[in-house]
Parts: structure tokens; C-alpha cells; sequence
């Protein structure tokens, strides 16, 4: 078994981590610091000759060093907001099939009543539902294009500009964009009612939070502030515990989403998600700081440096630079991961849940039982793959993802033949380590680039994430409504041959890592001989 100094060297900066352009030699050819790893004398000197950016020159790096008033963890905004989402989520769908059986087929309250999702279907019902699925398949897979097209841009401009003028303004943008929009929605599902509203006008709720940057920006910027206040033996275990703080939003929104609607109605849902956003919003303007050092700058300044085209140039030079150690093959890999997990979690989105309700006849209530057992599965065995595989035996980030994206693989081809609502949860249990993947690719595309450079690099990373529904929204969809009255979870089989592409490029990631590592322990080898040898001349 290789020792464990060789496997903790596949996972460090020094292995796969700067450009060629950042690495240089003095005379007797000892490594010298790059450039973004200021020494004494240069902190000194920036100190004595403060320079202040200009709009010729936005990316023109700050020198004053701001004195942090506090950092206090992410996990509890991480996790209100994703317990919002998931409280308004399914609700909304289901809204969507009442308001498209009322106000666009025609169909009475009474025979509308069951697509709530309070109650199980009538064979009625089923057959209302069976006609109008393909209208309401379309109005999610329009919101999940317009959701990302515009964000997935603007992630490319945000990245760098949270580069050089911090994370937290972003993240407030962001927090007061959900509050928006919730509040949009509770006001369109009041009146909806009394004005018999096309279910279209429902695409106007996500709106504010699409012009913003969306989720794209928001978890891209979360996910760096992370690794910014995090030291490099603690970025994946830091991220590890974001991932966590997510599944409990989604695990208890799930829960309490169907519970919620019994007992009050779809506006009041909204309003309660809108509040929960509230509170993560004023949690992070008075107790979270700025995670970079960043010079006070006007708003117009701000403003006027965001679509500056050099950042555009620059993130393509710093995700293209040429790098030693297959640096660029791996941030290369993570990123086309990163792509097709997203194009697979975007084109199910919009239709697994009618296909549940199609295949299995689930009430809201079952689907949110299902969703957060499934999330309680995968967070359970994301913490003992960590745990075990990572903390005990220090298995490379890379080993540990395959891992996953084997389960991964297992749980999408049973869910593909489930004939029983039963054998939906054992699908779950085979993906058991299916939930490690996520902050296992963070981790690598973390120690794959310096600090000052994260937020390019995750900035493309996200920007191919988002892109993706443009196609596998219409695909997915497309398969559903062609597949819906002889095999609607046919779709599930696509996800399973995607899986195995990103299994095999984490197995091209090792690859390249364990050659890092192998050339670096003949490196010590030799450079200990040699002096071994020195000693025995002199």
C-alpha cells in the first residue's frame, strides 16, 4: 500500500498547483514564492506606497491590508436558504398542475382538487393529470433555462470581481434577490385565485434572483468564501460541512413543506420561505466579514469595473494556463465532471417528480418523506466515506469521487427498473456514497489553483453547469413526454451511461495524480542519496 506521505501529496497545491508563469528559480534553482504569496519586504513596501485601483485599471491588485472585524461561519445562511427552496419548491409544482388544470383546461375545483398533492389521486384525477403533465413539463423546463442561461454569463464577470472586491457583497445581492422573489410568488399566488392566473405568470417569481446570477453565483461565491478562510488541510472538510449544512435544508424542507400546506396554503409557504431568507440576509450583513483583503472602493467604481472585458480575459488566461504536474488536465476534468453532473441534476429536475406521481401515484407528502429520506441516506454516507476513506486511510480526493459516482451509477439503473415505490428507496441505498462527490471535486479544483484565483476558475466551473440545461432540459423532457404511457423513467437510464463518463475521467485525475506523486517520492529518493553521498565525500 503506498505510504501515507505519498497519498497526502496528491491532494496538495504543491503537486498540481501553480502555472508555469507563477513558478520561478533563483540562481542556484530553489524555488522562489509566486507572486501571490507576498513576502516580508513586499508587504512592507505595499504598506509604505498604498496605490488605489482606478477605472483605467480595475484589476489592478489592492495594496492596503484590511483588518478583519470577524468571520463567522457560512453553514447557518447556507442552510436557511436551502430549507426556503425546498419549503416552496414542491409546493409550487403542485400549484402549477392545480392552476394549469383550472385556469387552462378548464377543469373544475373539484376535479383539480387531488393535483395539490394533499390527497391521492382518483383514477379521474390520474387521468387529468396524464393529460396535462406535458403542458406543466414545459413550464419548469422553460423556468430551468431562463434560470441559467443569464446566470450562467454573469458568473463569468462575478468570479473575478469577487476576486478583487470581495465575496459578502455578493452574497447579500444574492439573499435579497430570494427574498424578492418569494415575496413575488406569495403576492401571484394570492390573486391567483380570484384571477384565474395563467400558470406562466409563476416564471416571474424567479426573476429577480435569475437577474442577480441565480444559485449559480450564489454557491459559487459561498464556495469560495469557504476555501478563502480555510487553510489547505481543512478546505474539504469545511466544504464537506457546507454539503451538510445544505442537506439539512433540503432534508427538512421536505419534511415540513407537505405539513406546512395542510395546515395553512401555498402563500403562506411562501411567505414563510421568504422570512427564512429574511433571517439569513440580516445574518450575514451584521456577523459575516469580508473573506479577502480588499480595499474600500466607491460603489461606482464597483459598478463600472463588473463587465470590464479584461476580467473575461483574464479568467480565460488563468483557466488555460499551461501548468505542471497535469494541473490543467485535472482542472480540466473536474470542471467537464462538474458539467455533466449538473446537465444530469438539471434535465431530472423539472420531471421526477411527475414521473413519481406518474410510475407510483406519490402524494406531496410521500415525495417529501422520499426526498429527505433520501438526502438523510446520502449525507449519512457522505460523513462515514469521509470519515473512513479520507480521515482513516487518506485515500486521494479522486479515488473517493469514483467511489461515489459508482454509487451514483447503481442508484440511477434502479431506479430505472423499479416497479414498486419500495424499490425507490432501495435505489437510494445502493448511492449511499453517492453524496461524497460534490465536495470531493471542490476539494481537488481547490488545491488545483491558488487563492487569488479561485473565483475565475469556479466562476467557468459554474458558468458550464449552468449552461448545461440549454440542452438537457428539452433532452429529459423530451424523453419523458415520449416515454410517459408505456415507461416514464426511462430518462433515468441516460443518467446512468453519464454517470460512468464522469467515473471514468476521476479514474484519468488519479492517474495523473498518483504519476505527480510517484515523481515526487523518486525526487526525495534521489535528493537524499545525493546527500547521503555529499556527506560520505566530505
Amino acid at each position: 500500500m503506498t505510504d501515507l506521505k505519498e497519498k497526502n501529496i496528491l491532494d496538495t497545491r504543491d503537486a498540481i498547483g501553480m502555472s508555469l508563469e507563477q513558478l520561478t528559480f533563483d540562481t542556484e534553482l530553489n524555488g522562489v514564492p509566486p507572486a501571490y504569496m507576498p513576502t516580508i519586504t513586499t508587504v512592507a513596501a505595499e504598506k509604505e506606497e498604498p496605490e488605489e485601483p482606478s477605472l483605467e485599471d480595475p484589476l489592478k491588485p489592492q495594496a492596503k491590508r484590511k483588518v478583519r472585524r470577524r468571520i463567522i461561519s457560512m453553514e447557518l445562511p447556507v442552510f436557511l436558504i436551502f430549507l426556503s427552496l425546498m419549503l416552496a419548491g414542491p409546493v409550487m409544482l403542485n400549484q402549477e398542475l392545480y392552476q394549469t388544470c383550472v385556469a387552462v383546461y378548464n377543469y373544475t375545483e373539484r376535479e383539480c382538487e387531488p393535483l395539490r398533492g394533499i390527497i391521492p389521486k382518483t383514477d379521474e384525477a390520474k387521468a387529468i393529470e396524464k393529460h396535462i403533465q406535458p403542458y406543466v413539463a414545459r413550464i419548469t423546463m422553460t423556468y430551468s433555462i431562463l434560470h441559467n442561461v443569464w446566470p450562467g454569463i454573469l458568473v463569468l464577470f462575478i468570479g473575478p470581481w469577487s476576486d478583487k472586491f470581495g465575496r459578502r457583497p455578493v452574497l447579500l445581492v444574492s439573499f435579497t434577490a430570494y427574498f424578492t422573489g418569494h415575496m413575488i410568488m406569495a403576492t401571484l399566488v394570492y390573486f391567483s385565485k380570484a384571477l384565474t392566473l395563467n400558470p406562466w405568470f409563476y416564471l416571474l417569481g424567479g426573476i429577480p434572483s435569475t437577474l442577480v446570477g441565480g444559485g449559480c453565483a450564489m454557491t459559487t461565491i459561498m464556495f469560495c468564501y469557504i476555501s478563502d478562510i480555510s487553510d489547505m488541510e481543512n478546505k474539504a472538510k469545511r466544504m464537506f460541512f457546507v454539503d451538510v449544512a445544505m442537506g439539512l435544508g433540503v432534508v427538512l424542507g421536505n419534511v415540513v413543506s407537505s405539513y406546512l400546506l395542510k395546515q395553512t396554503n401555498v402563500t403562506t409557504v411562501c411567505l414563510t420561505s421568504a422570512t427564512l431568507v429574511l433571517i439569513g440576509l440580516l445574518y450575514i450583513y451584521f456577523f459575516v466579514d469580508e473573506s479577502l483583503d480588499v480595499e474600500k472602493s466607491s460603489v461606482s467604481l464597483k459598478a463600472k469595473s463588473f463587465f470590464d472585458i479584461r476580467l473575461i480575459r483574464d479568467l480565460v488566461n488563468t483557466c488555460v494556463a499551461k501548468r505542471p504536474n497535469y494541473g490543467r488536465a485535472i482542472i480540466g476534468c473536474t470542471i467537464s465532471v462538474f458539467m455533466v453532473t449538473s446537465f444530469i441534476m438539471h434535465g431530472e429536475h423539472g420531471i421526477f417528480y411527475l414521473f413519481l406521481r406518474t410510475r407510483f401515484n406519490v402524494t406531496l407528502q410521500q415525495f417529501t418523506y422520499y426526498n429527505a429520506t433520501v438526502i438523510t441516506i446520502k449525507m449519512t454516507g457522505c460523513a462515514l466515506t469521509f470519515v473512513v476513506f479520507r480521515k482513516l486511510f487518506s485515500l486521494p480526493y479522486a479515488v473517493i469521487a469514483m467511489m461515489g459516482f459508482a454509487g451514483s451509477f447503481m442508484d440511477h439503473l434502479a431506479r430505472g427498473l423499479a416497479d414498486s415505490f419500495w424499490q425507490m428507496y432501495m435505489a437510494c441505498g445502493l448511492g449511499i456514497m453517492s453524496g461524497i462527490t460534490t465536495p470531493m471535486l471542490q476539494a481537488i479544483l481547490s488545491t488545483a489553483v491558488p487563492s487569488n484565483e479561485l473565483g475565475k476558475v469556479y466562476s467557468l466551473a459554474s458558468c458550464t453547469q449552468t449552461l448545461s440545461p440549454l440542452i438537457s432540459a428539452p433532452l429529459y423532457t423530451y424523453v419523458y413526454n415520449r416515454t410517459l404511457n408505456f415507461n416514464p423513467g426511462l430518462f433515468n437510464f441516460i443518467s446512468t451511461g453519464l454517470f460512468v463518463e464522469c467515473f471514468c475521467a476521476m479514474f484519468v485525475i488519479n492517474v495523473f495524480q498518483r504519476r505527480v506523486a510517484k515523481r515526487s517520492k523518486d525526487a526525495e529518493t534521489e535528493k537524499g542519496a545525493m546527500e547521503k553521498l555529499e556527506k560520505a565525500e566530505t
